[in-house]
């Protein structure tokens, strides 16, 4: 069985694969608008598992940041992209995973949305990581991964949509809409440790 792990390149899309891989086939799937060079394949190499990126269309960003700004905030929009996210996976692989945590707001779908998801695309939706809180993901982390942090290093939605938000609205727009001080990880090694 093959699966598809949505993968920024940040410590909880790596720990959701390696936790999967006994199971399973492993590909990392890295969302991307284009707007900004990632390395999430070279990433991928330094977990282990073969990576693929999927082209998302940019009108899909600001069709987001339009909502972000609407709201204020951004956890709808990251909510409605993820939602786009997993259904573009869910065209390649009969399962679909993530690294979305138990305490999550962005992006994290509720169980009805999972279930529609699953529903309609005939898939399986796994979510390794939404039994564990943040203090048990860093743990696993710190025994499995070299991991670094830092504000807007990964390639999730978010680093793209400050870019687009930035370009149509103004720095000041992405400072009121974003939280500041968002501190994102970025996986720089793998560990050998065996707990």
């Amino acid at each position: 069985m093959k699966i598809g792990v949505l993968f920024s390149g940040g410590k909880d899309s790596a720990l959701a694969a390696l936790l999967l891989s006994p199971f399973a086939q492993i590909e990392l799937v890295t969302m991307s608008f284009g707007i900004v060079p990632n390395d999430a394949a070279s990433v991928a190499r330094v977990v282990g598992f073969p990576h693929v990126t999927i082209d998302l269309e940019e009108g899909l960003a600001t069709a987001t940041v339009d909502a972000m700004i609407k709201d204020g905030y951004p956890n709808r929009g990251i909510n409605l992209l993820h939602k786009t996210a997993l259904e573009r996976a869910a065209a390649h692989y009969q399962v679909v995973a993530d690294g979305t945590r138990r305490d999550d707001k962005a992006p994290l779908l509720n169980a009805r949305d999972a279930r529609s998801l699953e529903d309609r695309s005939g898939i399986d939706y796994v979510r390794p990581l939404l039994g564990y809180g943040r203090r048990a993901i860093d743990a696993l982390a710190a025994a499995l991964l070299e991991v670094t942090y830092g504000e807007c290093i990964s390639f999730d939605y978010e680093v793209e949509l400050r870019r687009v938000m930035e370009r149509s609205y103004g720095y000041e727009a992405v400072k009121a809409v974003f939280p500041q001080e968002h501190i994102q990880s970025k996986v720089t090694g793998r560990k050998s440790a065996v707990f």
